[in-house]
């Protein structure tokens, strides 16, 4: 699944129905299935929905984009998120950005076998929370993807506090890091897919943590 498409499809004055049009193109022009649920897409206050939602608006000059999509194949699921900023990042959008980051490489160095579900969940609190994030992060953080069909492409088990559920190799889990500060109303998403090994998980989404900025 590429990103390229609906990156290149944003940008000041974009629709967002034709930016939600190229992350289902890339999907179906790659050979890929349906997607267990629907792609999420807002913009502005609405970045920080993280959920589908009807309506469409054309992007501002200086804006927020919350995305959410995967790539499919014979139903089986890769998904990615992330939140785009259009024009200059505003110092807010940098501060959960740049936690956001570390709290999936916490939680990317805490995907080992032998480690449990819970412990996912406590790698991305901890991080959040030293940074003064504990009002604006989620009590869950990622879950398993497998072969699922509508109306959701989620899968058991899920990161939260006290999952002793044990992984193990070969498990394909989707690890996701939402911050949504309303008070300034500034969104942050980080989200990639991973394949769990004997050690230190493989990566399946080709694109670097870094902040998009169109």
């Amino acid at each position: 699944m590429c990103a390229r498409r609906p990156i290149a499809a944003s940008g000041a004055g974009a629709y967002e129905g034709d930016i939600l049009a190229a992350m289902h193109r890339a999907n179906y022009s790659g050979g890929g299935d349906n997607p267990g649920n629907e792609f999420i897409l807002g913009s502005d206050r609405d970045a920080l929905l993280c959920r589908n939602k009807s309506g469409r608006r054309n992007l501002s000059a200086n804006d927020q984009l919350t995305i959410e999509y995967a790539g499919v194949f014979a139903h089986y699921h890769v998904a990615m998120m992330d939140t785009l900023v259009i024009g200059e990042p505003r110092p807010r959008h940098g501060e959960l950005f740049e936690a956001a980051r570390a709290a999936l490489i916490a939680v990317q160095g805490a995907m080992v076998s032998g480690n449990r579900f819970g412990d996912l969940f406590d790698a991305h609190a901890q991080v959040m929370d030293e940074a003064g994030l504990s009002a604006h992060r989620l009590n869950a953080c990622g879950y398993s993807l497998g072969a699922r069909f509508a109306p959701s492409w989620m899968d058991g088990p899920m990161f939260y506090e006290g999952n002793n559920t044990v992984i193990e190799p070969g498990m394909v889990l989707f690890a996701h890091m939402i911050l949504m500060d309303s008070d300034s109303e500034t969104a942050m998403t980080l989200g990639r897919t991973f394949i769990t090994r004997s050690g230190e998980p493989e990566v399946l989404s080709r694109h670097d943590l870094d902040l998009i900025t169109v």
